[in-house]
């Protein structure tokens, strides 16, 4: 739905908050939506590549964190020898899926460690639906 103006309707409830510190706390950065960001270090004048630690979504945003800059899959560690890796002691053999995460509207990340992404976001995507 669109405004006269042009403005759709869910403008300004498209973003997302970013913190470097667990729990929605510290220092923070709203980013506002549509946007693509192949790499973070210019946010406000600050490099917030692997820095986050948690995020909040706005209630119209959907938002896709990458761990490589400019959306790329990384071609550094162990996924393509898996023989190597179980060598190594490792359990579990890192896929590609675990390079990138998405969050829906209105998510609340408190702590990205839980989820494998502890400060290690480097690229961000915003879709406003």
């Amino acid at each position: 739905m669109v405004l006269s103006i042009g403005i759709p309707v869910h403008a300004g409830e498209c973003w997302v908050d970013i913190y470097d510190q667990p729990n929605l706390l510290g220092t923070h950065v709203r980013l506002e939506g549509p946007v693509e960001m192949p790499n973070l270090k210019s946010i406000s004048g600050e490099n917030w590549s692997n820095r986050i630690e948690s995020l909040l979504v706005g209630p119209s945003a959907r938002v896709t964190a990458y761990k490589a800059e400019d959306f790329k899959e990384s071609h550094v560690g162990p996924v393509a020898h898996p023989d190597a890796f179980k060598a190594w002691g490792q359990g579990e053999i890192p896929a590609y899926h675990d390079l990138e995460i998405s969050f829906g509207p209105g998510k609340e990340e408190r702590h990205l460690a839980e989820l494998h992404f502890h400060k290690s976001i480097n690229a961000l995507k915003i879709f406003c639906p």
